[in-house]
């Protein structure tokens, strides 16, 4: 039994709805609040640096509580959530648009700092939920691959606009004045809503997608939160899959803020050039996306990984040389190309992970895992943007100069390619450790789809019968009947 194309479409609303709002605070934000705003570049990043801090206090302590929170009858679970935390983000949205040039610099910071506060408290319980909604109603592996095409095709689409806003108004010679870029940030933000809004009035949150695995009936104690833990740390799984993500794609979290500098002061292109290299390589793999899931489908999640490496790192490589905006444009396609084969594999390799702790301990915890690993990788989770703006202010960067100097320009080579490259060669020691095959996967994937049964997450409560078209035939079918 397969999801049809718009149930599909609707379970992938959820997150691209959180990513376009990530990329407008934590990308489009960063290059506002130096060239526009006038913070200087070294206090960015401290204020990323006390927003990580910020995030391994609070990730734990949210993880843990949405995984015992119980189901309310009428109102739901991960889906009430969701609707509670949406307005909290849009207004972080918003407030940070109007911060005033004139304001002393330690206004500026402090009000920056509480805004990204507000913004994240929010966004936090807003994506663990969204996540763990999202692993229960899509329940195979092949259904979860399929609503990561969606999604990563509704990602692209919307967050074009912010990407628009930002190539248009924030590289080129002249630099738009301050209220017009914050006017055209807000159409950025009600298109935003929209997608939130679709996502918290169309889906459903029904009982029946927690009669398995739900951790709602334990109580919070410091014993059951160990035993949790234990039966997390104990699997050589987490700590090989850990380790990739804290290394392998670690940087792509801020790709957009580090390609507009490097657009702007090492390539010199304007605006429109800017958004074409942007927008044009994500056109071509959009519409290679289709064909790559299917490749992971067939050759397995973590074999497709390796495969993704490797236009990836070509990419970044041949980025670190490039000159003109059109050398930009198909370095990114390699780039993205790899990005969203490795990506499209993970989301498959991420679920496995917690559909395996639920067989072997018989509850389900997404919000756990997500705890755990907020702790463990304090030291560098979040780091991104502190790594990103430290590289270009030991190179000498300077947010009032028209031209930088070569060496600037240099180090923003360094902060866009190299470090991408070194941290993903990294993550292909930890990947060597992760155990999960195809044949793993499989049973995996047939695992959880008994556990879930029928899909329920729609108004009718029913999925469509028409075949899975892109289903692995290798793939055990999953008999969805089965209580």
């Amino acid at each position: 039994m397969a999801l049809t194309f718009k149930q599909r479409a609707l379970l992938a609303t959820p997150l691209p709805a959180a990513w376009m709002s990530s990329v407008v605070i934590h990308n489009v934000y960063v290059k506002f609040y130096t060239d526009v705003i006038g913070l200087d570049p070294k206090s960015v990043g401290w204020v990323y640096l006390a927003f990580n801090i910020w995030n391994v206090l609070n990730d734990p302590v949210f993880g843990v509580l949405l995984d015992k929170m119980r189901y309310r009858p009428g109102r739901g679970k991960f889906l009430l959530v969701m609707r509670v935390t949406i307005p909290f983000m849009l207004f972080g949205l918003v407030a940070m648009a109007w911060t005033s040039p004139s304001w002393p610099q330690t206004i500026i910071l402090g009000v920056f700092l509480l805004e990204l506060f507000i913004f994240d408290v929010a966004a936090t319980f807003y994506l663990i939920a969204a996540t763990s909604y999202g692993y229960l109603a899509a329940p195979t592996r092949a259904d979860r691959i399929d609503v990561e095409v969606v999604k990563v095709w509704i990602g692209n689409i919307f967050s074009a606009f912010a990407t628009v806003v930002a190539t248009q108004l924030l590289v080129g010679d002249a630099i738009t004045e301050r209220t017009t870029i914050a006017v055209a940030l807000m159409g950025v933000v009600l298109v935003n809503a929209v997608l939130y809004l679709v996502a918290a009035l169309k889906l459903k949150d029904p009982p029946e997608l927690y009669e398995k695995g739900d951790a709602g009936a334990q109580a919070v104690t410091w014993g059951q939160l160990k035993i949790d833990a234990a039966s997390i740390l104990r699997m050589r799984a987490f700590w090989a899959w850990f380790a990739y993500g804290l290394t392998a794609l670690a940087p792509m979290g801020m790709y957009f803020t580090a390609f507009l500098y490097f657009m702007d002061h090492v390539v010199r292109s304007s605006g429109t050039e800017a958004t074409i290299a942007d927008t044009g390589s994500m056109l071509v793999v959009l519409v290679l996306l289709p064909v790559l899931a299917r490749g992971v489908k067939r050759i397995g999640s973590r074999t497709s990984i390796w495969v993704g490496m490797v236009p990836y790192l070509a990419g970044l490589a041949a980025l670190f040389l490039a000159n003109t905006w059109w050398h930009v444009l198909v370095c990114y396609v390699f780039i993205m190309a790899g990005r969203h084969t490795m990506s499209t594999a993970g989301v498959a390799l991420e679920a496995a992970l917690i559909d395996d702790n639920e067989r072997e301990t018989g509850t389900r915890k997404t919000g756990s895992f997500a705890a755990l690993r907020a702790l463990l990788s304090a030291p560098v989770t979040g780091a991104q943007t502190a790594i990103f703006m430290g590289i270009i202010s030991a190179y000498g960067y300077d947010q009032l100069a028209q031209v930088q100097t070569e060496t600037a320009q240099l180090g923003i080579r360094v902060a866009t390619a190299g470090v991408p490259i070194a941290f993903c060669l990294l993550g292909m020691i930890p990947l060597l450790f992760l155990p999960y095959s195809k044949r793993v996967e499989a049973e995996l994937s047939e695992f959880s789809g008994r556990q879930r049964g029928l899909g329920t997450a729609f108004a009718e409560g029913q999925l469509a019968s028409e075949p899975d078209g892109d289903a692995d035939p290798a793939a055990p079918r999953v008999d969805r009947t089965a209580r």
